[in-house]
């Protein structure tokens, strides 16, 4: 289902290969938040949100504190 999703990624959404797998686990699984700088920070791409933890405006903080809730 990965491979098949992510395949579709990449159709749709110009993501590469790679990319694309990491982004149809997240869907398929649910996760809204994916880190990883190497997608575009705060791009969100069917529900999946990719936030760039290396980025100067990046606040564990709020992370922290949203997955307590």
């Amino acid at each position: 289902m990965i491979v098949l999703e992510a395949a579709r990624g990449v159709r749709d959404h110009q993501l590469n290969f790679w990319d694309a797998q990491i982004w149809a686990t997240a869907r398929l699984n649910q996760l809204p938040v994916v880190f990883s700088e190497d997608f575009n920070s705060g791009q969100v791409t069917e529900g999946v949100r990719f936030v760039n933890p290396f980025a100067t405006d990046f606040q564990i903080e709020h992370w922290l504190t949203q997955m307590s809730s």
